[in-house]
């Protein structure tokens, strides 16, 4: 099961390990119309609406959250606090084996970035958004160690293609590619479960480390392919593409300031 299943994130994975697992996608709104997999429409912030949707389910990879980063309280509430609780309830009730929690880097945006911050330092948010992660971090603790589901906590990263990609763009080393998400989606599904709790940086093979993932890699064995610096060496186009546009709107405002 994937809550949030018909958002970027759950598309990219549902359409890419479809072939692998069984999946069925839960969300507040329908998939596109050209996604063909099982799909139950439910609002995570009211547990009557799931409470008996996570039956015959061995893994949950619970994405369903406000994603925006400036959100307000009073949409963090629902969707990320209540949400996440009602879904680990739900799955832990269901009898389900595992619940991958989508957390996010913005858990540790806080720290200095000349900082090299790894998975057992404490949170440290820069918005509420992230905060709300942090919360779901620790009640996916109390869910793994008292309740006995296991809990692997994944701080997502910046997903970008890397045809995106130019030299010069900030936060590089944010990054995880779609290839390298999916890797790292298809270990946790098949974690041993002697694995009870977690929390696993997700990035890819970036140059330059600000988020240590050597305990995804040693832990989950994920082997991340990509590395944003290296890509944005043959996307020169995209910067050049940059500067035409720059230079385009200076000529133009330049122009209208002579009329």
């Amino acid at each position: 099961m994937i809550t949030g299943g018909c958002g970027k994130i759950g598309i990219l994975i549902a359409c890419s390990l479809s072939d692998r697992y069984a999946i069925t996608l839960l969300d507040l709104y329908p998939p596109p119309p050209d996604i063909h997999l099982p799909f139950i429409q439910a609002d995570i912030a009211k547990i009557g609406d799931i409470r008996n949707l996570f039956h015959g389910h061995d893994t949950v990879i619970h994405l369903a959250a406000d994603p925006n980063p400036q959100a307000s309280w009073e949409s963090l509430l629902p969707n990320n606090i209540i949400g996440t609780q009602n879904v680990l309830l739900a799955a832990c009730d269901a009898g389900c084996r595992r619940v991958i929690l989508a957390s996010s880097i913005h858990a540790v945006l806080g720290y200095s970035p000349n900082i090299i911050v790894c998975p057992e330092m404490l949170p440290r948010p820069a918005n509420l958004y992230g905060a709300t992660k942090a919360w779901g971090e620790t009640l996916g603790n109390y869910y793994a160690y008292q309740r006995g589901l296991s809990v692997l906590c994944v701080r997502i990263g910046w997903l970008k293609d890397p045809s995106g990609m130019a030299p010069g763009d900030p936060d590089l080393d944010l990054i995880i590619t779609p290839q390298d998400l999916i890797q790292l989606m298809q270990h946790c599904i098949d974690a041993p479960m002697d694995i009870r709790y977690g929390i696993f940086h997700g990035l890819s093979r970036n140059r330059h480390i600000r988020f240590d993932i050597h305990e995804t890699r040693n832990i989950l064995t994920y082997n991340p392919k990509d590395d944003a610096y290296s890509t944005t060496r043959y996307n020169y186009d995209i910067l050049l593409r940059r500067w035409a546009e720059r230079i385009f709107r200076a000529l133009c405002t330049k122009l209208r300031n002579r009329k």
